[in-house]
């Protein structure tokens, strides 16, 4: 991708378009993530195959163009911790909370993530919270309450583990935005990120005891190569909406995500839903349009000026 510039009408408009395509493929990791579990991998497996695609490809593509990804040693510890507290550890979170509630539920549980990027950036970094954040930012919440149909089955393990995904995630999309690692390149952050991930599955899947991490058959491999190639472009359009529109706002659209991977399963693996699903849903639109809108506002502001 391109580098943004930040502030600009054209930044902020890529940086909006990046998000949005980062929601709807994160909605189809999702799908694939469900169907190479149904067909007997752990989620650990899964996760390892996901992350290990992910740094062949970024891998290939650094050697086939010659382009130096060369890290300080400052950005190398950055990026560990991004992955273990982070990235890497929210997915092993989300993956885990499957074990104690339904995969959806789950998943909408973990989409809290936007309330944990508004607390850190304005507890933490004095951003400001503006009436339009505020409101879309409730919109998601209540339009993730209705999704999961106000379920009292959420008090339990499995939430606990399912927040603390989103919490992870959180901290893994400010890190981003306010760290050393923001100078780097998308797919320069991809590559560290999916090889750090890679080992830290292996290693939780080596000392869970999971059985032979190769033992999966050609359908398998081909399923884990698309999930990584989709991967590597949702981890490259989040890190430069990141850099073009800020966490919050990224944290914001990118939640649009959780009515992608409903309707997917709705359509695809029949799971159910009722009048509470689709007000969440367009609570979720709702949100996601007025944070767009607000976006729009500030680029003509900066045009202006």
């Amino acid at each position: 991708m391109a580098l943004c510039k930040n502030g600009s009408d054209a930044g902020m408009s890529l940086g909006i378009i990046a998000s949005i395509a980062a929601a709807f493929s994160c909605g189809g990791i999702l799908v694939l993530t469900k169907w190479m579990m149904n067909t007997g991998m752990t989620s650990v497996e899964v996760l390892f195959y996901r992350f290990l695609f992910v740094f062949i490809i970024t891998g290939v593509w650094f050697i086939i163009k010659k382009q130096n990804c060369r890290i300080t040693f400052r950005q190398l510890v950055t990026l560990v911790l991004l992955t273990v507290a982070g990235y890497g550890g929210s997915t092993f979170l989300l993956a885990t909370s499957f074990n104690f509630l339904p995969m959806g539920l789950a998943t909408m549980l973990y989409f809290t993530y936007p309330l944990f990027v508004l607390v850190i950036m304005t507890m933490l970094f004095k951003e400001k919270l503006t009436r339009v954040k505020a409101v879309s930012l409730s919109l998601a919440i209540l339009g993730i309450f209705c999704l999961m149909n106000f379920s009292l089955e959420l008090f339990n393990f499995g939430s606990v583990l399912a927040i603390g995904s989103g919490l992870a995630y959180a901290i893994y999309l400010v890190g981003i935005q306010k760290s050393s690692v923001k100078s780097l390149d998308n797919l320069v952050i991809v590559f560290y990120l999916s090889g750090f991930s890679c080992i830290f599955f292996f290693v939780q899947g080596i000392l869970a005891g999971t059985p032979q991490f190769l033992a999966v058959d050609v359908p398998q491999l081909l399923m884990g190569t698309c999930i990584g190639a989709v991967t590597v472009f949702v981890l490259g359009a989040v890190a430069y909406s990141i850099k073009c529109i800020g966490s919050t706002k990224t944290s914001l659209i990118i939640s649009f995500e959780a009515v992608v991977s409903l309707i997917l399963g709705i359509l695809i693996f029949g799971d159910p839903y009722n009048m509470n699903t689709w007000i969440g849903s367009i609570l979720m639109t709702l949100s996601v349009i007025f944070i767009t809108r607000e976006n729009t506002e500030e680029a003509l502001v900066a045009a202006e000026k």
